[in-house]
C-alpha cells in the first residue's frame, strides 16, 4: 500500500480551519504565559509604567 493511499485527502477549506485553530491555540497559550508573567511580576511592571509616565 502507498503512502498515498493511506493519506486522507484534505480541502483547502479543512487545511485552513486546521491552520486556523493551531494558530489560536498557540495564541491562547502565549496570551496565558503573558499573563503569568504579568501576575508574577507585577511590582516591576507597575513601577516601570509609572518610570514611563514620570512629569
Amino acid at each position: 500500500m502507498s503512502y498515498q493511499s493511506r493519506k486522507k485527502y484534505k480541502s483547502r477549506r479543512e487545511k485552513n480551519e486546521t491552520t486556523r485553530k493551531n494558530t489560536l491555540r498557540i495564541l491562547f497559550f502565549l496570551g496565558l504565559g503573558f499573563l503569568i508573567w504579568l501576575i508574577i511580576n507585577r511590582v516591576w511592571v507597575w513601577d516601570w509604567l509609572r518610570w514611563q509616565f514620570y512629569n
